[in-house]
């Protein structure tokens, strides 16, 4: 299983560099902070929104859809944003967590 971590600094800006590195890199696990979504409309992205609801901060998980796991909860803090999920499938199973700390 191949782990990324990417400062966005704006998602939508970059989704097809981010496509064309998780493809380049065999990445498994996109770990992503600055979104800066408000909302994201998409299956296997788990996100988690500055609590202030504009698009600052933000922090996201984009995972492969084979590897089997689940969201967990969400910290949704005006200094801190997370979004963590549990991967299974391994001698035990692993929790991973993206973060955002916007300043």
């Amino acid at each position: 299983m191949r782990i990324a971590q990417w400062n966005a600094n704006g998602l939508q800006n970059h989704k097809e560099d981010i496509k064309l590195f998780l493809h380049q890199n065999f990445i498994d696990i996109l770990l992503i902070s600055e979104t800066h979504f408000t909302t994201i409309p998409r299956d296997k992205l788990y996100y988690t929104n500055n609590p202030n609801g504009t698009a600052h901060g933000d922090a996201a998980i984009l995972i492969n859809g084979t590897i089997e796991h689940n969201e967990l909860l969400k910290c949704e803090e005006d200094s801190i944003q997370a979004t963590s999920i549990k991967v299974k499938g391994f001698p035990c199973e692993i929790t991973i967590t993206a973060v955002c700390c916007p300043s």
